[in-house]
């Protein structure tokens, strides 16, 4: 996608809003169409789909009703969990603890960068998008526009900081460490040589959901072995569906009584209604540690396969 950002960037920018459908609702929406697999399977608690339907639901009233009546507070909230999501999902293998600072500083700060070179490598567009949402709110941020080389050099190295920090603490591999250092500057690249819609597509579709897809495959597999790419499409199918219908609905909704003027606007709050309570089920499911036994079983299971 970025060489064909060099060679037919219109191209890119006719087919933009096309793929970037296809993609979040093939493969973004069902990355996190499975939170109830991830709940059942968290820190060993008793899951029944009540509580959880219950869980999702509060939290995301709860969060429809901030953007009511605090919509800007509501776009921060949610920049900083997708910042810290989009972290969290990347640098999860870090050999340390869960609970330690620099771990969740690491999550911010990668997905803050990652975020800013989307967004702000292609300020135009997403201007354009910001000023529809809030009308005339963001203007004075204008003038200070010069200034996001610097905000992208900073987070830059503070990423190149901290990943040689964990590398000299064996925190991460040389391997890893030197991925991480190359994954830095592709997402630069990514976030400069193609759109707005188009580099927010690859990055979430193809990148993130791909990777949180496959964290979750192989940490459902130590307690359902057979668990495989076609159990996770059967089972996020479902509520995949679910979800592409109501976000059908509500768009209809939307076009019938004008609710809302600015349809990037409806389509962020239906986003991060989903977001929100998909963080948290997520951020349960990761830092649940591995029950010992169902390792060993899942270890003696593979032996005798063998």
């Amino acid at each position: 996608m970025v060489l064909l950002g060099l060679t037919h960037p219109q191209f890119l920018q006719q087919a933009e809003v096309v793929l970037f459908v296809l993609v979040i609702f093939i493969i973004g929406i069902p990355h996190g169409a499975t939170d109830h697999l991830l709940d059942r399977y968290s820190r060993g608690k008793k899951f029944t789909y009540r509580s959880f339907l219950l869980t999702y639901i509060i939290l995301g009233v709860f969060y429809a009703a901030l953007w009511y009546f605090l919509p800007l507070l509501s776009l921060t909230v949610f920049i900083i969990i997708s910042a810290y999501h989009f972290g969290q999902s990347q640098l999860l293998y870090l050999r340390n603890s869960h609970r330690n600072w620099l771990r969740v500083v690491s999550y911010l700060l990668w997905g803050s960068y990652t975020l800013c070179c989307v967004i702000l490598l292609n300020w135009d567009e997403s201007w354009q998008i910001l000023d529809e949402i809030f009308p005339g709110l963001f203007t004075p941020l204008l003038s200070y526009i010069s200034f996001v080389p610097y905000l992208l050099g900073f987070l830059l190295l503070m990423n190149i900081a901290l990943f040689t920090l964990f590398f000299t603490r064996q925190h991460m591999s040389q391997r890893e460490f030197i991925g991480e250092l190359f994954n830095l500057f592709l997402i630069a690249g990514l976030g400069y040589y193609t759109p707005l819609l188009i580099g927010f597509t690859i990055y979430f579709g193809l990148w993130h959901s791909l990777i949180s897809i496959r964290i979750e495959i192989k940490k459902v597999r130590i307690q359902r072995p057979l668990f495989s790419v076609l159990s996770f499409a059967k089972t996020a199918l479902p509520l995949s569906l679910a979800t592409l219908v109501i976000f059908s609905f509500v768009f209809l909704m939307n076009y019938q009584w004008e609710m809302l003027q600015s349809s990037y606007l409806l389509f962020f709050i239906l986003l991060s209604v989903l977001t929100l309570p998909h963080v948290f089920f997520v951020h349960e499911f990761y830092v649940t540690k591995k029950p010992k036994k169902l390792v060993r079983a899942y270890r003696s299971s593979e032996i005798s396969s063998t």
